[in-house]
């Protein structure tokens, strides 16, 4: 980058605005804030190049934007509000600083979608590739937390939007496939906004304490669901909710197990079911794929006949694919 660490930091300054349970905010060694009484989330995750992007397909506002809503989406599956985030950048020697300015826009954009404060942070320099690790700060917003280890038997499973969007939009970025009928498929890729409408309208009507966000495919996270929760998951694939591109063409596996796509992932006991209708009549996205038994791990079924899991159920940083 050209410009000094210093002449940086100014330049990002304005993005920490003005709030009036900050004390002190960027500028200092650390952020002093004030905090109500309550519960909160702390959660932290990173973006690296070319692991989890590239800049020759991906604008830095579009990884700023992402990084950000990937953090947000962590604090909602939690059950909490998000409030504060700080961000440490690993800059390579080929970002400029109107990149890294680009980059503070997109994350400005999410923060803004969802009422977030930049406190501040750090920035170091790398000497080849580029990354984003950010920390978000959320109240819980009810008296019990949203876990993954809250699921009984009995439980219905569901999902909010469409699954594999994100994985289908970044097969279309990284081939030379034509576009055409992918733009809603590489929006959710570049820029997978969380379900905050739905998930304000599964918090009003208290209709679980059990959810996740679904970012490395949904039957590797719903595997990890009910590891915590030791209780088996069996799930219906012609409910699984995917864009009709992927449906009966060989790619549902896309749905399944390719990520990225940041929706919630959540069981609700059958009193709820006259709720979850509710918000099917609003449509709100909320679509009900199964159910939770006593046992262990994860079943396919198609049309009410067993079926095989795909080679690949997730992404997993350390064994590639699983």
């Amino acid at each position: 980058m050209e410009i000094s660490e210093n002449s940086f930091i100014s330049l990002i300054r304005k993005f920490g605005r003005k709030n009036k349970r900050i004390v002190r905010g960027i500028g200092d060694d650390g952020a002093v804030v004030n905090l109500d009484r309550g519960q909160y989330v702390f959660v932290q995750d990173a973006m690296v190049e070319h692991v989890h992007f590239e800049f020759s397909f991906m604008d830095p506002y579009f990884v700023g934007r992402k990084a950000l809503y990937s953090n947000i989406s962590d604090i909602l599956a939690m059950g909490a509000q998000p409030a504060f985030y700080l961000v440490t950048t690993g800059i390579s020697p080929d970002m400029s600083s109107k990149d890294m300015y680009r980059l503070y826009q997109g994350m400005d954009r999410a923060a803004r979608e969802f009422g977030v404060t930049l406190l501040g942070g750090d920035t170091v320099a790398t000497k080849t590739d580029f990354f984003i690790d950010i920390s978000v700060v959320g109240k819980l917003v009810g008296k019990r937390y949203y876990g993954r280890d809250k699921a009984k038997a009995g439980d219905h499973i569901a999902v909010t939007g469409k699954l594999g969007q994100a994985a289908m939009g970044l097969k279309t970025l990284q081939t030379e496939d034509s576009r055409r009928g992918m733009k809603s498929c590489i929006e959710r890729f570049l820029s997978p906004k969380p379900p905050y409408a739905v998930w304000k309208e599964l918090v009003k009507n208290d209709i679980t304490d059990v959810m996740m966000d679904v970012s490395d495919g949904l039957l590797m996270d719903l595997s990890r669901m009910m590891a915590e929760s030791k209780k088996e998951a069996r799930i219906d694939l012609e409910r699984v909710p995917m864009p009709r591109s992927l449906r009966g063409c060989g790619l549902e596996h896309l749905a399944l197990s390719g990520g990225e796509d940041y929706q919630l992932l959540f069981t609700f006991p059958e009193k709820k079911m006259p709720a979850i209708s509710r918000l099917s009549e609003k449509k709100a996205g909320v679509t009900v794929i199964g159910r939770v038994f006593n046992g262990k791990g994860v079943r396919l079924f198609r049309n009410g006949k067993e079926v095989e899991l795909p080679d690949t159920t997730g992404f997993d940083h350390f064994g590639g694919r699983s």
